[in-house]
């Protein structure tokens, strides 16, 4: 390998390169804990409103779906990288997901819900509550 480098001087050696020392693990860590807090914290959230707040099924789908995507968003935004990028591209990349996903969970349950009370059988919510268990 060595023998790579010294015949293509231009070519960056990314294994010399790496900064591997604990001044710059620390803020990594930090942002890794924080994170780790953040998503806790929002788990929680959804869990308490799942299991104490008196609200309809149907409504406690919507609360989960949301929950979901909001974790989901702030993985891609830390994880990826998505937070160090323009604006507009942000939104080129977030906006159709987030859209088409609002678009499948509605129409599931919808569907879901109309089919049981055309025909009576079933449980309206079953499609949802096989994806979300």
């Amino acid at each position: 390998m060595a023998d790579f480098f010294e015949e293509y001087a231009g070519y960056p050696n990314y294994e010399k390169a790496a900064i591997h020392d604990e001044a710059h693990g620390k803020p990594v860590r930090k942002k890794l804990w924080m994170v780790f807090w953040i998503m806790l914290g929002v788990t929680l959230f959804e869990l308490y409103l799942g299991s104490s707040v008196e609200m309809g099924e149907l409504n406690k789908e919507y609360v989960f779906i949301f929950f979901t995507l909001v974790k989901a968003f702030f993985i891609v935004w830390i994880f990826m990288h998505l937070g160090d990028e323009k604006r507009a591209l942000k939104y080129v990349i977030i906006a159709p997901y987030t859209l088409f996903i609002f678009y499948l969970a509605f129409m599931a349950i919808t569907e879901g819900v109309y089919s049981h009370y055309v025909t009576g059988v079933g449980d309206p919510l079953f499609i949802m509550k096989a994806v979300l268990h």
